[in-house]
């Protein structure tokens, strides 16, 4: 495939946009050392309020014409429109970034939390994950304000602070809203952000990009058993190590079933006219028709796998024995469950009860949530925010998926019915999938720059011009 800079298109627009300026905001924000934990005895709270500080100073129009609220160490931004009768939109990200894994500090070509701005790129933990998608909304939203341009439809600007753990934060502000009696007409969050080959859909040699519609759920299952221990060689009744493996292998024996959710429907029909292989471009004449088939289909790719169905992936295991001759006692495991739509939290516990019925094994979630409601894609929301990425990237085909992460999305579908997933700031497939949570986090300045001006063309339709 083509690097991501050779699919940009209209750079020339908005000719006045200070790039180099926005390249330093960003890179303040990167010193900005906003690792929230889930101890919160743990998390740094003064450098949330560093953050704030420098959005204050480097965004005037902003503040002069929006409220600023912090809702704990969430953000809240009102710009107000001049329409009541219309729908606000609100553009939302996270303040908060994983720490660096201990040990790999070193390993960073620019220090992790450095900033720093070589090689044509921004470096540091938030590049990618996601101060970018923050302090990108503040700068198309600065510019059109700068620029004399008043928003007929009201923008909510919304940034929590614990993404990457609780998600207490945009839970906050959601809930402020609803309060207030606030309805949406669409929610932009993070998702995607990177061009990817059609040949993951049978589509080789189409370059496309996803909308998220939806993320599936999430829980962690945590198994349990207890024994007196002892010595290894009387070992009756079996090991508390072995009744351990006994049930989680019970689980991964008892995959749950394939389905073709709703978002991978509206993506095959999307992508209908541009798939070739076989047998996909007979079973997607009828998309919904063949779903069973095309669902059997994608679970044996891996990069469709996940769509398809729960994965179950066991992740943790502790209190095994120090010695080889000694039983081990308590012993727990984890395993991580993404849930597809149409399981439940309490489907997944009562499949996880039944295959492991009669077992010296106890079961309790540590935490666990339903997969999210499915936005719209056949509304304003999607149409505006496809037409603002294709006016920049007119190469790429935008096509309506899913996420097997989490976001903060999910937490505005009380107030809104089209919770949109979608990075406009660009990156190469291969920086996205080491640097997000990985080592050398960076994003190219040019990519800083078209997502921005996607983020003043996405304002303008929906906000200015209403």
């Amino acid at each position: 495939m083509k690097s991501v800079s050779e699919y940009f298109a209209n750079e020339e627009a908005y000719p006045d946009l200070n790039i180099d300026a926005a390249a330093a905001h960003l890179s303040a924000a990167i010193r900005c050392k906003t690792i929230n934990y889930a101890d919160h005895s743990l998390t740094g709270f003064s450098e949330f309020d560093k953050l704030h500080a420098l959005m204050r100073e480097s965004f005037p129009h902003v503040m002069a014409v929006g409220s600023f609220e912090e809702i704990g160490h969430a953000v809240l931004i009102t710009i107000p429109g001049t329409d009541e009768s219309l729908l606000p939109c609100l553009y939302m990200s996270h303040q908060d970034v994983v720490p660096v894994v201990e040990g790999t500090e070193n390993d960073w070509l620019h220090g992790a939390f450095s900033g720093d701005i070589a090689g044509g790129c921004i470096w540091g933990r938030g590049t990618l994950d996601v101060k970018e998608m923050v302090f990108g909304i503040l700068e198309a939203a600065e510019y059109l304000l700068a620029h004399g341009r008043s928003f007929r439809r009201t923008a909510y600007l919304a940034f929590g602070d614990d993404e990457e753990t609780l998600n207490t934060g945009a839970l906050a502000i959601a809930e402020t809203l609803e309060c207030r009696g606030v309805r949406l007409e669409f929610v932009l969050d993070e998702g995607g952000g990177k061009i990817d080959d059609g040949a993951v859909f049978g589509a080789p040699g189409l370059s496309i990009s996803q909308v998220d519609l939806m993320e599936k759920g999430y829980a962690d299952l945590e198994l349990t058993v207890e024994s007196e221990g002892g010595h290894s060689s009387r070992p009756f009744g079996g090991s508390s190590l072995e009744h351990l493996a006994r049930a989680i292998t019970s689980i991964t024996d008892h995959p749950f079933p394939c389905r073709l959710p709703e978002p991978l429907i509206a993506c095959f029909e999307t992508l209908a006219p541009y798939i070739t292989e076989e047998p996909l471009r007979s079973l997607v004449q009828d998309v919904r028709g063949n779903a069973d088939a095309i669902a059997a289909c994608c679970a044996g790719r891996r990069e469709t796998y996940s769509f398809v169905t729960t994965t179950i992936a066991p992740t943790m295991i502790q209190g095994g024995s120090a010695a080889c001759n000694v039983l081990p006692q308590n012993m727990r495991a984890v395993i991580n469950f993404r849930l597809a739509p149409g399981e439940t939290t309490e489907s997944l516990m009562a499949h996880c009860q039944a295959v492991t019925q009669g077992q010296a094994v106890t079961l309790r979630y540590l935490q666990a949530n339903d997969p999210s409601a499915i936005a719209r894609c056949d509304g304003y929301g999607y149409r505006k925010l496809t037409e603002a990425m294709a006016a920049f990237l007119p190469e790429v085909l935008f096509v309506p998926c899913m996420t097997a992460g989490a976001t903060d999305a999910r937490r505005y579908e009380r107030i809104c019915d089209t919770c949109l997933r979608c990075n406009p700031f660009m990156a190469e497939a291969e920086d996205v999938r080491t640097g997000v949570h990985g080592t050398n986090e960076r994003l190219p300045v040019r990519s800083y720059a078209q997502g921005i001006r996607i983020l003043i063309r996405l304002m303008e339709l929906a906000n200015v011009e209403g």
